[in-house]
């Protein structure tokens, strides 16, 4: 496809005509490459936006899920020391057994 400009000033066509001797390339080749590089730019840019927001919303899901879990196990260790009380045992030695039963010390699972 071809694109004219007219009214060019003399200046800014000394400056593309200089530009594109430095690079070894026809003045049209120099102005073919700025003008797709300017919408290639504009493109990644674009991206870039849309990738922004879909990192914050899955931050901002992550969080929530965070919180959400938090809370349900401040909630759970409320209800097994409910249950601890409910039943007559104490805490501590409640821990010991999930401790031993669960090997809860080993964080990695193993």
């Amino acid at each position: 496809m071809e694109i004219k400009i007219r009214d060019v000033d003399v200046r800014a066509v000394k400056v593309l005509d200089e530009e594109a001797k430095k690079q070894k390339v026809s003045r049209n080749v120099l102005l073919k490459r700025m003008v797709e590089d300017a919408v290639k730019f504009d493109g990644i840019k674009l991206a870039e936006k849309e990738l922004d927001v879909t990192v914050s919303r899955v931050a901002d899901g992550l969080e929530m899920t965070f919180k959400r879990l938090n809370h349900i196990e401040k909630r759970t260790l409320n209800l097994y020391l409910i249950l601890c009380d409910a039943i007559g045992l104490n805490p501590n030695e409640a821990e010991n057994i999930l401790e031993k039963t669960f090997a809860m010390d080993d964080k990695e699972g193993n």
